[in-house]
């Protein structure tokens, strides 16, 4: 699943390309990433909007558009990608490929820019729907119940030693509970684990301050270091303009493998239904 690195990959993408331009059409070839919203509502929603920034919170996309004539109300469009899903920008007379479910198209002040902006998503298991801000809190529940951002100053040791302080799950699966920390998944719970030398099945709440000061500085500079490299790409992620990101994992799916610090080989378990990968002898399960 794209984690935060990836999304923001695409938010930059995005950013760059389209902030300004209005959107002038919409097609539905898969109303299912639309959760229930009826692809007629989307239309209506999107169609004579400009959109006028593209944020990120964790994993989800929020497209901010220009208030209508009717509503002055905040409307969005949120995007999750979930596991296979994809946000691409495409020349307007392009064909939709393989897997395709929405296309918008947006044009600039210039009337000969224009773009599609298409949703790919081979599970239909991704999100995209036109939301205003009233309706998020329901619609899309975990955003509002989602945790501190790991690149922001509210981001610290001090914070995640709170929340771990009485968890009794172990570190791995609790780094992925969005609401303790927001975007990070697999991939970097991984990595951050194993720059920070932690176990992935210590107990959250047994590490030391300084191992959580040690853990809260790896997430940040992990996701930092992936941001800047574009995301790591697998058989499922590539940014707006179809290129793969560039970061290179130093455990995560390499179970088997040498440890590229010390040699030793690296060990793939299931924990909490989640695969990890860690280094038994650069992260010894002391604890």
């Amino acid at each position: 699943m794209p984690e935060l690195p990836e999304v923001e990959t695409v938010r930059r993408g995005l950013a760059r390309v389209v902030t300004g331009w209005s959107i002038t059409g919409v097609v539905v070839a898969n109303p299912k990433v639309l959760r229930g919203q009826l692809p007629e509502t989307l239309r209506e929603r999107l169609l004579g909007r400009r959109i006028q920034q593209i944020d990120r919170r964790g994993k989800y996309l929020l497209v901010r558009l220009s208030p209508a004539l009717c509503s002055f109300e905040p409307l969005s469009l949120c995007i999750h990608l979930k596991m296979r899903g994809q946000m691409m920008v495409e020349p307007e007379d392009s064909e939709p490929g393989k897997y395709h479910c929405v296309t918008i198209v947006v044009r600039g002040e210039d009337p000969a820019k224009a773009a599609c902006l298409r949703f790919y998503d081979a599970w239909t298991w991704g999100e995209l729907r036109a939301l205003y801000e009233s309706e998020l809190a329901s619609s899309v529940p975990a955003l509002a119940q989602m945790g501190p951002e790991p690149l922001t100053d509210d981001w610290t040791g001090a914070v995640l030693g709170q929340t771990l302080a009485k968890r009794r799950t172990a570190i791995k699966p609790t780094l992925l509970d969005q609401k303790v920390v927001a975007g990070v998944g697999n991939i970097y719970a991984d990595e951050a684990l194993y720059r920070s030398r932690i176990h992935p099945q210590r107990v959250a709440g047994s590490l030391t301050p300084d191992e959580v000061n040690r853990l809260a500085d790896a997430v940040k500079t992990i996701l930092t270091e992936a941001v800047e490299g574009g995301g790591t790409t697998s058989e499922n992620f590539f940014d707006v303009a179809g290129d793969a990101g560039r970061y290179e994992p130093q455990v995560y799916e390499r179970g088997g493998l040498p440890c590229r610090h010390c040699a030793a080989v690296l060990t793939r378990i299931r924990l909490a239904g989640r695969s990890a990968v860690f280094c038994e002898s650069c992260q010894p399960l002391t604890r």
